[in-house]
């Protein structure tokens, strides 16, 4: 994945979103959250939502790309993640917690 085109924006995207929740973390407690596991919570909630909601979480997570190029990005940048270079392999893990 080469950082050209629309790929520009992702990578902006993310950075910005990453920045913004250090920037919001508490400065007095110990956190780990990886933005990028947010930001595929959030792509997998885009993809059932409508109106303003799909909007606004376009907007962050993507500057506005369409739903075919966020679906293809993040799917892409999934399959990278995971496949195995060198004898090394990564796994993503993600889930929700509701009370």
């Amino acid at each position: 994945m080469s950082a050209s085109g629309g790929v520009k924006s992702f990578l902006i995207a993310e950075t910005d979103f990453g920045l913004n929740m250090l920037h919001h973390a508490p400065a007095d407690e110990s956190v780990v959250v990886s933005p990028l596991s947010v930001i595929f919570a959030l792509t997998m909630v885009q993809a059932g939502a409508k109106d303003n909601t799909k909007s606004q979480i376009n907007k962050l997570i993507s500057k506005d790309s369409s739903d075919s190029a966020i679906l293809d990005y993040y799917s892409d940048l999934s399959q990278q993640i995971t496949k195995a270079k060198n004898g090394v392999k990564s796994r993503i893990a993600n889930g929700f917690f509701l009370k």
